[in-house]
């Protein structure tokens, strides 16, 4: 029997006496398990009420954006609750009756639907027919608004339910594009590539576990772990969006790490207790020793895993607060089922645990020699030759990171070939003045009349000045109708009498007052060159707000307020929501995170080493997030176009793979400890440890990085990014750092890995 702890020596602690009272009562632990399980999953029968926004309300942007739909016409929102639906045709145009009929007959289900309006580009007014139709050498351009009735959420159902029907001959082409259109398409491929993530993930998930167990019974047990507990956090979770603020994405970040985290400690648990059957124990001795050692690293491990997900919860203003609340629930729920559940049903199988041999199973057998010690004990007997170029491959990799740059993913995350992207993209090129980049300055008047002299020029000098910044491709407002106006044609224009106008200029006066004057407020709209995630065109928008102070000085009115509206202002808005809460949400994981691997190891040394060496591996990451996804290595053959970072995504990312990171990281390291204080040896601890617990991490990683990786092929580059980004996480910190990083610097350190203050040390031994 190889070198092992005896019960003995951990009968008075804490989990080993948990796990006799597990044994004990161990039917109807499994049996309150499964109803908690049942009643948690039939929460969903609720039907989930998730929130349309991402809890970001009190941010200028969306103020201002609230106060264009309020105050002003319909075509003063650059999005609202509607779409558009562009038809292009090479030789007919919108007269014609083939066209017309074409058009209603794909729109007719919308047309007929109590709660849509439908406006087809023939039936636009003379003065805005420019707006809708755009003809050319290739042929003829139209764009039809849908415009729906209810709110958002009711508005995005009809449109799911519908778009099937908008159908065209194949002589013509559609694109159903803009507006509410961009959202939906985002949720309605998220939720397919959910699936098809499932559906790749799982097979393989059960396939690894089988090679790893050897058995039937015992590659299933995790599995079901973890079905258990994904089903029981999403219906929490939908309980949850009926009481408080939560987004469909946190579905998502459940489906990501639930599966993983939950088959990763049943996997430790379900091993350690074989092992123990191995040796010779009981299983009632079996699955007290398997709670003390596995049981208590798991619990640790657990509230590491959810501090980091808490972290998440720093971030008010963004989408980050329901990412976070789901993946807590998920690793909460999956550390519970793992330490109280999977024991009460390992009590009740006993032996049988091993039944239904699977052929071509890996040797998980706990030796203290093998591949791992062997890998260990190279290293430490070169611990400098190993570590300094480990660390500069590690460092080199997250250098690329030092030049990113962040964004809120906008339309250009669909991928390439998508119908709504390039309605966008056609937008973009047939209709300049609608381009996507377009941010809109809202002043509230306060009852002060816009119109007066002195405001037209101080709006006229305004837009001029903007216009002249080449980040800037036009401009449009009540102070200048048109680029080449000078303030005095402008103020001419304003004060005319209708009766020395003709018609089409009453009209056009008319249509620019209705757009562009709300109730106590006017806004102009500019026009940004690039795209919209663009840091151009993020300081734009900083820049408008740092001086509007000057512009509102000069307004005649009492208390006007400046506000800016649009995609770059709602990026700006985000990054300094996440910036600002950065620091505090940082502080909370590294203390939390030192103090609770404090309390499993009893070591001063050890937790801080443990979080260099993770923030390495994130970093590392990081660098290949840059290199893959701003500079557009692999663009080709991942289907996207090059773009800045999703700012959401590295917070996202560090909270994840710096608690699954640490998972990892406890789990071997309370092995380690464990052997440390079997034997006093720290380097044959170090060697005995890795190699205990080296097979184990490794089956775990690969199932972590394959469950990732079918993430990582989501046709969205926000998921794109995550899933990718946090697969080669988990593989950098599963090979360097476990393999090299870890026994070299635990090499060097010796004895002193182990130090503490003499009173803690104390405490653990009457522990």
């Amino acid at each position: 029997m190889e070198g092992s702890t005896d019960p003995k020596a951990l009968e008075k602690r804490l989990f080993f006496r948990m796990g006799l009272f597990i044994h004990d009562n161990s039917k109807l632990i499994v049996v309150l398990g499964l109803v908690s399980c049942i009643f948690m999953s039939g929460l969903m029968t609720l039907g989930a009420d998730w929130a349309e926004g991402f809890g970001e309300d009190d941010v200028e942007s969306i103020h201002a954006g609230r106060l264009i739909s309020e105050r002003f016409s319909p075509d003063g929102n650059e999005s609202g609750k509607a779409f558009r639906y562009i038809v292009y045709h090479p030789t007919y145009n919108d007269s014609n009756l083939s066209w017309q009929f074409e058009v209603k007959d794909a729109l007719a289900s919308f047309e007929n639907h109590p709660e849509v309006n439908v406006l087809y580009s023939w039936n636009v007014e003379d003065i805005n027919r420019g707006k809708y139709v755009v003809e050319d050498e290739t042929g003829f351009y139209a764009i039809n608004e849908i415009t729906f009735t209810v709110e958002r959420k009711e508005a995005k159902t009809i449109l799911d339910n519908l778009h099937e029907t908008i159908v065209v001959d194949e002589n013509f082409s559609g694109w159903i594009t803009d507006g509410i259109s961009v959202d939906w398409k985002f949720d309605y491929l998220i939720k397919s590539d959910l699936i098809k993530a499932e559906l790749v993930a799982g097979p393989l998930t059960i396939i690894i576990l089988g090679l790893i167990f050897g058995s039937v019974f015992a590659a299933l047990l995790p599995f079901g772990i973890g079905i258990g507990t994904v089903l029981a956090a999403i219906g929490m979770t939908i309980w949850l969006s009926n009481i408080t603020d939560v987004t469909v994405y946190a579905t998502n970040i459940i489906s990501l790490i639930g599966i993983g985290v939950s088959i990763d400690y049943s996997l430790f648990l379900v091993n350690r207790f074989r092992e123990e059957l191995e040796r010779g124990h009981d299983v009632k001795i079996a699955t007290a020793m398997s709670c003390a050692t596995a049981g208590k690293a798991v619990f640790f491990s657990g509230i590491t895993v959810a501090i980091g997900l808490m972290g998440m919860l720093f971030f008010t203003n963004t989408s980050l607060p329901s990412l976070g609340i789901g993946g807590t629930i998920a690793v909460s729920i999956a550390m519970l089922y793992s330490t109280i559940v999977l024991p009460g049903v390992m009590a009740i199988l006993g032996h049988r645990v091993n039944k239904w041999k699977i052929p071509f199973s890996f040797d998980m057998s706990a030796k203290d020699d093998g591949i791992w010690a062997s890998i260990a004990k190279r290293v430490m007997d070169r611990p400098w030759a190993v570590l300094i170029p480990t660390l500069i491959l590690l460092i080199g990799a997250g250098l690329p990171f030092a030049y990113a740059e962040f964004s809120l993913s906008s339309w250009r995350a669909l991928p390439p070939d998508e119908n709504t992207r390039e309605g966008m993209e056609l937008i973009d090129a047939k209709w300049p003045d609608q381009a996507a980049n377009s941010i809109f300055i809202v002043i509230e008047t306060n009852g002060a009349d816009p119109l007066l002299e002195e405001n037209l020029r101080v709006q006229h000098a305004y837009l001029l000045e903007l216009l002249n910044d080449t980040r800037v491709s036009g401009g449009i407002g009540i102070g200048l109708p048109s680029p080449l106006m000078s303030v005095e044609e402008v103020i001419q224009y304003w004060i005319t009498p209708d009766e020395f106008l003709s018609t089409e200029q009453i009209a056009n006066r008319e249509n620019l007052r209705t757009t562009f004057i709300g109730e106590n407020a006017t806004m102009m709209s500019i026009q940004l060159e690039g795209v919209q995630t663009s840091v151009n065109s993020r300081e734009v928008v900083e820049e408008i707000r740092e001086n509007r102070d000057t512009f509102i000085s000069n307004f005649s009115g009492a208390d006007e307020k400046l506000l800016v509206a649009g995609f770059a202002a709602y990026n700006a808005d985000n990054l300094k929501a996440i910036s600002d809460n950065l620091p505090r949400a940082l502080a909370f994981i590294l203390i939390a995170t030192l103090i609770l691997i404090f309390i499993q190891v009893r070591s001063i040394v050890i937790p801080i080493k443990a979080i260099a060496m993770n923030i390495l591996s994130i970093s590392a990451s990081f660098g290949m997030l840059v290199w893959v996804f701003q500079w557009g290595y692999g663009s080709d053959l991942l289907n996207f176009t090059a773009q800045s970072i999703d700012s959401g995504n590295p917070v996202i990312m560090f909270c994840i793979v710096f608690g699954l990171s640490m998972d990892y990281e406890v789990l071997m390291l309370s092995r380690i400890h464990e052997e440390w204080e079997r034997t006093g040896d720290n380097t044959l601890a170090v060697a005995n440890g890795l190699q205990k617990t080296g097979g184990l991490i490794t089956g775990a990683a690969a199932i972590m990085v394959v469950v990732f990786t079918a993430f990582g092929l989501s046709s969205i580059v926000i998921l794109k990014q995550i899933g990718l980004g946090l697969a080669l996480a988990i593989f950098i910190d599963a090979t360097l750092v476990r393999a090299l990083v870890v026994p070299s610097t635990m090499r060097l350190m010796g004895k002193w890995n182990w130090w503490a203050p003499s009173l803690f040390k104390k405490e653990s031994e009457q522990e």
